[in-house]
């Protein structure tokens, strides 16, 4: 691992671009954390675009992404992905539904993640829990200290997965994930408004960035 560009990197990211969205997209487009769904989805009128890498060290393995709300807590989007030696790029469509909690239980999505079957269809379920104090409000919604997330998934993500997500505030969040036996930690910076940055480190190894622009339409 190189720090002096980590830091670079996150150093531009920061300058550049950033943003407040109540759903934000995670690396494969989906909204999520680095590179696992959650719970949430994009409303109707919502979108998000943007660029990540999942090898940054070595400008290698680009995907491109757009994803957009169609109806309440329903998102589509498709991702263009570049792998390494950028031969054979890749076009995964996905679909995801977000349901209201039942009165004070979990948040629950279900979601669909290479539906065209490209690598391998992925179908996936997805619990959420908000705890703790209440650290701000972004567009009327509170944002708790604490977000749990854990699913089932079958297909790329296979079995387990869960993820934590620390807000101090509304603009500065430590995200941890577990997804196919890898730990992935990284950070989600949002200092203005609709520009995100997650920067990571995917299986605590390679340097992954998200930078993503969310408005509505």
């Amino acid at each position: 691992m190189r720090p002096m560009a980590l830091i670079a990197a996150l150093g531009l990211a920061v300058a550049l671009f950033a943003g407040t969205a109540t759903a934000e997209p995670s690396m494969w487009g989906f909204t999520g954390l680095l590179a696992t769904p959650d719970a949430e989805a994009l409303s109707q009128g919502q979108y998000n675009v943007g660029i990540a890498s999942g090898e940054l060290e070595d400008w290698e393995d680009f995907s491109y992404y757009a994803n957009f709300g169609v109806a309440e807590q329903t998102e589509v989007g498709v991702l263009l992905w570049r792998p390494r030696g950028g031969v054979g790029d890749e076009t995964y469509l996905h679909v995801k539904r977000a349901f209201a909690p039942i009165e004070s239980g979990p948040t629950l999505a279900a979601g669909v993640f290479d539906l065209s079957d490209e690598v391998q269809t992925t179908v996936y379920v997805v619990a959420n829990w908000q705890q703790g104090n209440v650290v701000g409000q972004v567009e009327g919604e509170e944002v708790r200290f604490l977000n749990l997330n854990a699913g089932f998934a079958a297909g790329q993500f296979e079995d387990f997965f869960a993820g934590v997500e620390l807000a101090f505030g509304t603009r500065f969040d430590v995200l941890a994930e577990w997804v196919n036996d890898d730990l992935n930690l990284g950070i989600r910076l949002k200092p203005f408004p609709d520009f995100n940055v997650d920067a990571g480190l995917m299986d605590v190894e390679d340097l992954a960035v998200n930078v993503s622009y969310s408005r509505s339409y």
